[in-house]
């Protein structure tokens, strides 16, 4: 496991750490400043979730 610090919306960060078990070859993206950047779907509450 990494020992990387992130507060990214990322896939990969939980609690502040990247949370990314295994480095694959990857295409650089320079969008983001990390190559393995995955962005968290928003979760959205139903209606009826909402009291």
């Amino acid at each position: 496991m990494t020992n990387i610090n992130c507060v990214s919306n990322c896939i990969h960060q939980v609690n502040g750490k990247c949370n990314l078990e295994q480095i694959m070859v990857n295409t650089l993206s320079m969008k983001e400043q990390c190559a393995y950047f995955e962005q968290k779907e928003q979760q959205t509450k139903n209606q009826s979730d909402i009291s």
